[in-house]
């Protein structure tokens, strides 16, 4: 999809005005727009009920980080899922497995110019 002419020329003209042109260049020079919008989001919990890596987890994208939180006590495990609905590693029955997602907060629509 592609902006409409005049769309694209409301645009330009907001830009183009000191104030909103200033801003814009400096939140993109700083990268602080995408940063200050990104976080995560929890996306699963997961108590393993089988040492399949993919049976009980078929909510896994490709991207997720994955927290292994052992039964018990041991220290915390973390592995980056590479093939969606595959855990990259064997679970283990009885364990907790939280799925973190990146997030990203949609466009806000409302601006007028």
């Amino acid at each position: 999809m592609s902006l409409s002419s005049d769309t694209v020329a409301r645009l330009m003209t907001a830009l183009t005005s000191e104030s909103a042109g200033n801003e814009v260049a400096t939140v993109l020079n700083t990268s602080s727009s995408a940063a200050s919008q990104r976080g995560l989001t929890i996306a699963a919990a997961i108590t393993a009920a089988h040492t399949s890596s993919t049976t009980d987890f078929g909510a896994l994208k490709v991207g997720d980080t994955v927290i292994h939180l052992q039964a018990t006590p041991g220290n915390p495990d973390f592995s980056v899922v590479v093939t969606a609905g595959t855990l990259p590693s064997s679970a283990v029955v009885g364990d907790l497995y939280i799925v973190l997602r990146p997030w990203s907060a949609p466009a806000s629509s409302s601006a007028t110019l």
